[in-house]
């Protein structure tokens, strides 16, 4: 499995301005990834699985080897997390989460989950070992997953 970020150019989107001024990066998303068969796992409101490739220009995905995670692996994450909802009052807190770490406090949630909390809890129960010990946003996540492979493979999308 590949472990995909999606960003967004500051240029483009205010939304990737900020994602960028709040955690120096512009990985905005992440999810798994089965390129063999074109399988996205990844959390909106609720865990799902669509048809890879999904994202086009302007925005560009970067993918980082997992082989230890197996589709079989994910597929069975899948049904067992399928009720995990992320609902509007953790979009807030996720949202409060660099006031929160200004004061050097963790993260709070409403009980929901965000998708690179999703990746890193299935990246930890097939053996690797994320960030765990606050809730890690996508580039978090993918900080950590640059000291883990030697090659990311980049797909870049230019418009």
């Amino acid at each position: 499995m590949k472990l995909a970020f999606i960003h967004a150019k500051p240029a483009d989107k205010i939304s990737a301005r900020l994602t960028l001024w709040f955690t120096g990066s512009t990985a905005y998303h992440c999810g798994l990834v089965d390129e063999s068969d074109g399988t996205f796992f990844d959390m909106s409101l609720l865990p799902r699985k669509l048809h890879w490739p999904r994202y086009h220009p302007p925005k560009w995905v970067v993918l980082y080897d997992f082989p230890a995670l197996t589709r079989a692996q994910c597929e069975e994450f899948l049904k067992r997390d399928s009720t995990i909802t992320y609902g509007w009052l953790d979009y807030l807190l996720f949202g409060l989460r660099p006031l929160y770490h200004l004061v050097g406090k963790s993260t709070r949630n409403a009980g929901g989950m965000i998708c690179s909390e999703l990746c890193a809890n299935w990246l930890a129960e097939a053996g690797y070992s994320p960030p765990l010990q606050l809730v890690p946003s996508p580039a978090d996540l993918e900080r950590w997953a640059q000291q883990q492979t030697t090659e990311p493979r980049e797909r870049i999308h230019d418009a």
